[in-house]
């Protein structure tokens, strides 16, 4: 049992360790800069063309591609949460200590010991006194007095929650650490592109093998951009529709710095660009003299009627060699190895349309502009902003902000009432001096007979 203790006792004392703190800080710092580094979201070919196999490895290793999403990166804020917990646990049941001791008991010799105190005679009773100093002291501070054998005894006090001030501000960044695991946890960035007139029901998660489900499905009806007169573009708009279970339930467009939020997921524009679309080729087999004519979607096998032959328009082109636009188009026939080749949409006549024994002749194409959107959703974020102001009201109370007390003795004198008082602040002691000396002067304004040490 008293070993199950100590253990526990040493891992307590570790998660409440300051060292703790900084190497945790460290190490996201350290990953975060890596972050910056490498390019998250990348795909595969991406990182080969741009860091080898190699390092590619390692990087799909470590999931610095997506690093915020990482398991490792999940137990570093989990671990930072629980050390910022445990540390302000800790120190907690001091701060409240030092919060209930406004109400201790003062005698004259320990008042005198203080920084900041006086000595005041009033030539009135000690009732009225007692009166006079409750009506002054209540306009400027919260007040508890207790009568005493020789009189009262009062503790005026302001600013007592400042010194909770630095919890506060723990509990911003909880919120904030709190906020990104749930961002990291569930949710995701990711990209899409929707052809003109087309619909996608999922994304793709930047740099994971996986496709992800939206729960719904988005059709773009409608794709404009518009140029300046050097021909870069000036703004590029998707026009689209929510699809859910069959039904059209939202209709937006999509600008740049104007996205579009459904379902706690938002879509950007990104990019844009086009493909071909409505293709139809011209097939001449020369061994046979045969020609089929064929319409291809793009990127879609198709078989060549009346044979076993299948063909794919892989990739287009707006210029090859000088040539002007071409398909990329390749070829799997009957006991032959695949080929392709480049195939040019304005010269039918170029010698090089042609995929092995096949001549290829393009008859009809037209162009179709496809969205390209990022697609993210984060649902820690609102946690993440409450966090965050949370921190910055906290850290201003926290900073200028103080627990400022002043302990008074009042004891029946001749001729009058004798005021013996004392003051302390914890911290701005400077600000807090002039602020006790005004009192000092109100409370002798009371009187003509007055006898101060400050």
């Amino acid at each position: 049992m008293d070993q199950k203790s100590t253990i526990f006792d040493r891992i307590y004392q570790s998660l409440a360790s300051v060292k703790l703190s900084l190497f945790l800080f460290g190490a996201l710092a350290a990953t975060s800069i890596v972050g910056t580094l490498i390019p998250q979201e990348s795909t595969v070919e991406q990182r080969l063309r741009e860091y080898g196999p190699k390092l590619s490895a390692i990087i799909e290793l470590l999931d610095f591609a997506d690093m915020y999403h990482s398991w490792w990166f999940k137990v570093l804020l989990g671990l930072l949460t629980v050390n910022l917990i445990v540390c302000s646990f800790r120190r907690l049941p001091q701060t409240l200590t030092l919060l209930r001791a406004g109400n201790q008991t003062m005698d004259p010799a320990r008042l005198e010991k203080m920084r900041h105190h006086a000595r005041v005679q009033l030539p009135v009773p000690l009732a009225a006194s007692q009166k006079l100093l409750a009506a002054l002291l209540g306009r400027r501070y919260s007040c508890q007095w207790q009568e005493r054998e020789s009189g009262w005894q009062a503790v005026a006090e302001k600013g007592r929650f400042s010194r909770l001030g630095v919890y506060f501000v723990h509990l911003g960044v909880l919120f904030i650490l709190g906020g990104a695991l749930v961002g990291s946890i569930f949710g995701f960035r990711g990209f899409v592109t929707i052809p003109e007139h087309g619909t996608v029901d999922r994304i793709f998660i930047g740099g994971k093998h996986r496709a992800l489900p939206l729960g719904f499905a988005i059709r773009c009806d409608k794709f404009t951009v518009d140029f300046y007169e050097t021909g870069a573009p000036k703004e590029f708009r998707s026009d689209v529709s929510i699809i859910e279970q069959g039904d059209l339930v939202e209709q937006a467009a999509i600008l740049v710095n104007d996205p579009l939020t459904f379902k706690g997921i938002t879509f950007y524009q990104a990019t844009y660009g086009s493909e071909p679309s409505d293709i139809m080729l011209q097939v001449k087999d020369l061994k046979t003299g045969e020609g089929r004519r064929l319409e291809v979607p793009f990127r879609e096998t198709v078989m060549i009627p009346g044979t076993k032959d299948r063909l794919v328009v892989m990739d287009y082109a707006e210029n090859v060699g000088n040539h002007g636009p071409a398909l990329f188009i390749a070829a799997a026939r009957e006991h032959q190895q695949p080929a392709s080749a480049w195939i040019l949409v304005k010269q039918p006549e170029f010698h090089g349309n042609r995929i092995g024994d096949l001549v290829v002749t393009v008859e009809g194409l037209q162009n179709s502009f496809y969205t390209g959107l990022q697609v993210k959703k984060d649902p820690g974020i609102w946690v993440i902003y409450a966090g965050f102001s949370l921190m910055l009201l906290s850290m201003l109370v926290a900073l200028y902000g103080s627990h400022r007390r002043v302990w008074l003795l009042l004891d029946q004198a001749s001729g009058g009432t004798k005021i013996s008082l004392g003051g302390h602040s914890s911290k701005h002691e400077a600000r807090f001096g002039r602020e006790f000396t005004k009192l000092t002067q109100d409370i002798g304004d009371l009187s003509a007979n007055r006898e101060t040490h400050v």
